[in-house]
């Protein structure tokens, strides 16, 4: 008679898990994959029992070790969605068993907030695997605690410093946990040999075993920034799960008397958060990152015309999406006519980025110097982040392309060895074998080749903080090098140096230039019909009569309006793609 009643509360009781469920596979693929395509580019898992040993060489660093393993199946983000959102599923299900397991039969609430709260945390696109998998594994080692027998009890108690050297500090929740519930036993010899025996590991550790200061030894693998900053909510949801068992035993009559239309708030208290939590997540998407990392995507897989059209259609200001599409414009011969169809920043952050150690730069500030022909440079970025940061797919890449552009055939062997190691870059890795030892192959190779022959020629000091003198330099030495005269260029327009725009005419033309592009070609209209110096003798290379009226009509509207710059401004919006606009009102 009441099986119906029963299964139909069943289905309620675990109805709003399931949709979270979805909920989760759903937000994270179609609203946030960025996520996944940040931290599969940001480490390099490889199928090695070498890599694996690295990893053993301090407590935390198989649990790191199985936080990259996850992150490298982000490769497919939806396969990415899906491994968090069961992750999430399973901790909201160890949580309720652990409730069930100590009497409290309808345990909904906490377990919900607790996948809640790790759900949000996820939309950090900071937030890193090894986070949700720490958590799962202490709550399902002491949920075997538990439903096991004393002898288990001890046993875990026994083996808890090694717990400790596989998840580092992720085991402090098993060791919370363990203390709270033997505390409850009144078993007070366990709790005390719990901390003693975990002590007195971690000090012979210190001491004897792993090389590490004793801050390290404490925290690894957890950082703050492997949890995108979020702390306070971090530690919120620590420490509700360090009292998941203490929660679980509080009764309040009060609250579960409390019902909605013959529906107990208790069991109600789920949709309520789901509901809550979806309205929040929605809000707490990065729109800024997102841009970005599909910016980003496209340009590490070379679509940079695609990458064009998208910052075409979504402007940003974000100076690294800048930075990437001005190589993308140089890549396909277009920075200097096009230039200004984009937010440039006049410091000329947005042409080259300026080393930093800290931060991502050096992973991706390279891509620059490989655009001009600075293959040494282009390594050195690379190299340094490597030995910064660790491998990750791209900057291993790049190294291997510098090395098979030099000739260093056996270094370049090593880097593909590694690439060769992972789950989802082999194909690559496979092409770039083909090219070992062959010069020829590389010769012909579309961008191999290409860069070979644009590779410097001339020794000289890398002016980082500078690069317009390595610009120089190059052009000087090989005025062939479109990409590096095309960046000069770029820069001059940046600095609103017109009378050096003017002078680089007869270089453009010797590089082969058979009309002026369009930016430039406004810089050098501006310089001719305001009079500021005659144009050097050219032979195909001239302003062209449309550019000449287009300037005439931007600065007679400029000079009606000047004495009113918001109003000049709107007053030449449909120049806002042009040199002349910069120059007046950037």
């Amino acid at each position: 008679m009441n099986s119906v009643p029963n299964k139909s509360k069943i289905i309620f009781r675990f109805f709003p898990v399931v949709l979270l469920f979805l909920f989760a596979i759903v937000f994270l693929h179609s609203f946030t994959d960025y996520i996944f395509f940040y931290q599969e580019k940001s480490s390099l898992f490889q199928l090695s029992f070498s890599f694996l040993k690295q990893h053993l060489d301090q407590p935390g660093g198989f649990m790191e070790y199985l936080g990259k393993l996850q992150m490298a199946l982000y490769f497919y983000p939806l396969l990415g969605a899906f491994i968090v959102s069961s992750q999430i599923l399973l901790i909201i299900w160890l949580i309720s068993r652990i409730g069930k397991q100590l009497g409290a039969e309808n345990f909904l609430f906490v377990p919900f907030l607790a996948g809640a709260l790790l759900f949000y945390l996820q939309t950090n696109y900071q937030y890193q695997a090894i986070n949700n998998l720490g958590i799962l594994f202490q709550l399902l080692l002491f949920l075997g605690l538990i439903i096991n027998k004393p002898k288990y009890q001890w046993l875990v108690v026994v083996e808890l410093p090694v717990v400790y050297f596989l998840f580092g500090s992720f085991s402090y929740l098993l060791l919370g946990l363990l203390t709270i519930y033997f505390l409850y036993q009144k078993s007070w010899l366990k709790a005390m040999l719990s901390w003693i025996g975990l002590g007195f590991f971690f000090w012979i550790g210190k001491e004897f075993l792993f090389f590490y200061t004793t801050d390290s030894l404490l925290v690894f693998p957890f950082s703050e920034t492997g949890i995108g900053g979020q702390v306070v909510l971090f530690g919120v949801t620590a420490f509700l799960l360090l009292f998941v068992q203490v929660l679980a035993r509080i009764r309040i009559n009060a609250i579960e008397r409390i019902k909605i239309r013959k529906i107990k708030l208790g069991g109600l208290s789920p949709y309520l958060i789901l509901v809550l939590l979806v309205i929040v997540a929605f809000q707490n998407i990065d729109e800024k990152s997102k841009h970005y990392f599909h910016a980003e995507k496209l340009f590490y897989e070379q679509k940079y015309d695609e990458l064009i059209e998208f910052n075409m259609q979504f402007p940003t200001k974000n100076t690294l999406t800048a930075f990437l599409n001005n190589v993308a414009l140089a890549e396909t011969g277009r920075l200097s006519n096009s230039f200004f169809h984009f937010p440039q920043s006049s410091n000329g952050n947005s042409l080259f980025l300026k080393w930093e150690l800290v931060t991502n730069v050096l992973e991706r500030g390279g891509y620059f110097y490989y655009a001009v022909g600075m293959i040494n440079e282009a390594q050195r970025w690379a190299y340094e982040y490597m030995v910064m940061k660790g491998n990750s797919p791209e900057v291993l890449k790049m190294l291997i392309k510098t090395e098979l552009i030099k000739g260093n055939y056996k270094v370049a062997e090593k880097y593909i060895s590694v690439l060769g190691r992972t789950f989802f870059h082999r194909k690559e890795a496979k092409a770039f074998q083909a090219l070992l030892f062959n010069d020829k192959a590389i010769a012909v190779h579309p961008e191999l080749g290409r860069r070979r022959m644009l590779d410097t020629k001339v020794d000289f000091f890398v002016h980082s903080d500078n690069p317009l003198i390595d610009l120089e330099s190059i052009v000087e030495a090989d005025s062939m090098n479109i990409p590096a005269l095309e960046y000069k260029l770029a820069r001059l327009m940046l600095q609103k140096d017109v009378v050096a725009l003017a002078e680089m005419l007869p270089v453009m033309e010797k590089a082969g230039y058979k009309r002026i592009p369009k930016n430039v070609e406004e810089a050098v209209a501006s310089y001719s019909l305001l009079d500021m110096g005659d144009l050097p003798d050219t032979r195909y290379l001239s302003v062209s009569e449309p550019t000449k009226r287009q300037f005439r009509e931007f600065f007679q509207i400029f000079m009606e309006n000047r004495s009113d710059k918001q109003r000049a401004q709107k007053a030449l919006a449909r120049y806002s793609n042009t040199y002349w606009y910069y120059v007046f009102f950037k």
